[in-house]
């Protein structure tokens, strides 16, 4: 009888472990994969709220955020005569556009120079005078502005800005322009 006891107990005992092991084999695994990125990590573990934002690993794994700068916008200009600030080379304008920047004082003649916008196709949509907002009679840069107004283009349309330097004279030699793409 005894003997029975120890023959029931070793059966039973392999009967758990089998059991066991049948239900642990096909149960997923708890190990958690080694973060590669700041995403991976951060969808694992808690963010630095810093600038960039930074993630550290339990095994010491430490990841910091890629933040992408937009690219500067790109100023037109011509190289010591004249520059515009507003708007920016491909940037989006709509009516009333305003246009902001400097130019050296030979740029104007009788404090202005033209200023035309043309569609696409280069009809010119609008056409008015830029002016000089200080003294005008120098050789250094001197201030301007101007407003246009033109009617609606279709939307993501591409035009150009152009600026033409004052040529009172009307000798072709001396004529000077600075050309803008824009969107509209």
């Amino acid at each position: 009888m005894k003997l029975l006891a120890i023959v029931l107990g070793i059966v039973l005992l392999i009967g758990v472990i089998a059991a066991v092991y049948i239900y642990t084999k096909d149960a997923p695994s708890a190990v958690v994969a080694e973060p590669t990125s700041f995403e991976e990590c951060a969808a694992l573990y808690p963010v630095m709220e810093s600038y960039p934002r930074q993630c550290n690993t339990p095994s010491g794994g430490h990841f910091v955020e890629q933040v992408v700068m937009p690219p500067a916008p790109v100023t037109a200009k011509i190289d010591d005569l004249i520059e515009v600030e507003r708007p920016v080379v491909n940037g989006q304008v709509a009516s009333p556009l305003t246009l902001t920047g400097q130019a050296r004082g030979y740029w104007f003649f009788e404090a202005t120079f033209p200023v035309e916008l043309k569609n696409a196709s280069g009809t010119v949509i609008a056409a008015h005078y830029a002016e000089a907002e200080d003294e005008w009679m120098t050789e250094e840069f001197v201030p301007f502005s101007a407003t246009l107004t033109f009617p609606a283009q279709p939307a993501g349309s591409t035009g150009s800005l152009v600026l033409k330097k004052s040529n009172a004279s009307g000798d072709p030699e001396r004529d000077q322009e600075l050309v803008i793409p824009v969107t509209f």
